[in-house]
């Protein structure tokens, strides 16, 4: 009775499978996974079929092969997948807080203001004196974008 360990094809199939359920558990995030498991099943297919001989180096060298040829088809497809995408605008909670600049602010020097315990980098499109009231428009990490208010 031949069972997984003992039979080439059977082997393959299995380690094969095994890399495509990683693969889809991990969010399709490395091709590696994915080409070296199609290329094992492959292999194993063709051992099943008897196109390939049972023999390590027979397996070796096909799965070379055909994982090259299969990170050189999808490569590219997978790669559009993963890009990265224009920046999200960041949804905050301080959008709409409105505070007293403590600097004069213009739109080629940034002030600063200490605002709910942090030190954030205020900037403007417009000019800004000193102790206006002013109101947030857009949050970046350690920056405040503020217009001032009507």
């Amino acid at each position: 009775m031949d069972n997984m360990l003992t039979n080439l094809p059977h082997f393959l199939l299995g380690v094969g499978l095994v890399l495509l359920i990683l693969e889809v558990v991990m969010g399709f995030t490395t091709i590696l996974l994915l080409t070296l498991g199609i290329s094992m099943m492959i292999t194993s297919g063709l051992m099943y079929s008897g196109i390939l001989d049972e023999s390590l180096l027979s397996a070796f060298v096909v799965i070379a092969v055909v994982d090259a040829l299969l990170t050189l088809i999808v490569w590219r497809p997978l790669k559009m997948l993963q890009r990265d995408r224009s920046p999200k605008e960041v949804k905050s909670d301080w959008i709409g807080t409105t505070f007293d600049v403590e600097t004069d602010i213009t739109p080629g020097t940034p002030g600063s203001a200490r605002f709910s315990g942090v030190m954030w980098k205020v900037k403007s499109t417009t000019p800004i004196p000193q102790g206006t009231t002013v109101e947030v428009v857009k949050v970046e990490v350690g920056i405040l974008h503020v217009q001032p208010t009507n």
